[in-house]
C-alpha cells in the first residue's frame, strides 16, 4: 500500500530535519585540549624486567621499565625481587630518563634495604627516617614495591624507618 505525500507529511520532515540541524547552535568551536603526556605501556614478559616509579615533569608519577642489563645481569631471566626495585629506584633515573625529564624524590640511600613479603603485603624497612619523606617520594616507594610484589600493583605497603612506620598504603 502506497501513502500519498502530502503537505502536512512533508511539513513534518521538513521541521524534524531542521530540529536537528539547529541542536548543534550555540556551541562553541574549541582547540585541542591537552591532558597531559602520553600513556605508558609496561611490557608483556616480566621476566629480566622490573618496574620502577619516578616523577615527571608535571609531578606526576610515571612508570619506567628497566631491564637487567641496565644493572649488569645479562641474559638473567628470573623475575627481579622487591629489594632490587627499591635500591635501583634511590638510585633515582637513568641518564636518558633524567633527558626525559624523569626525576625522584627520595634520599640518597646509606645502607641496605630489608623487603619482607606476604600474601598482598610488603613492609620495606629502610636505614632512614621515613616521616620526612614527602608525599611523592613515598608514592615512589609503594608503588615500586607494590608491582614488584604482585605485578598489578595492589598489594598493601608499609614502610618502616629509623623513626617508626607509617601507614599502610596501596599504590
Amino acid at each position: 500500500m502506497k501513502y500519498p505525500c502530502t503537505a502536512v507529511g512533508r511539513a513534518v520532515a521538513a521541521c524534524a530535519t531542521a530540529a536537528t540541524l539547529l541542536t548543534g547552535c550555540g556551541v562553541q568551536k574549541t582547540g585541542v585540549i591537552e591532558v597531559g603526556g602520553p600513556a605508558t605501556v609496561m611490557a608483556a614478559d616480566p621476566k629480566g624486567q622490573y618496574l620502577l616509579f619516578f616523577l615527571s615533569t608535571e609531578e606526576r608519577l610515571t612508570p619506567v621499565v628497566r631491564f637487567q642489563e641496565d644493572y649488569g645481569l645479562p641474559g638473567h631471566t628470573e623475575p627481579v625481587d622487591a629489594p632490587t626495585d627499591i635500591t635501583a629506584l634511590f638510585a633515582g633515573p637513568l641518564a636518558d630518563e633524567r633527558a626525559a625529564g624523569l626525576r625522584t624524590e627520595l634520599p640518597k640511600l646509606n645502607g641496605p634495604v630489608g623487603v619482607s613479603t606476604s600474601p598482598g603485603k610488603v613492609q620495606i624497612v629502610l636505614p632512614l627516617a621515613v616521616r620526612p619523606l614527602g608525599k611523592p617520594a613515598v608514592r615512589q616507594l609503594v608503588c615500586t614495591a607494590a608491582f614488584a610484589q604482585d605485578g598489578d600493583g595492589t598489594a598493601e605497603v608499609t614502610l618502616q624507618g629509623e623513626d617508626g612506620a607509617l601507614p599502610p598504603a596501596r599504590c
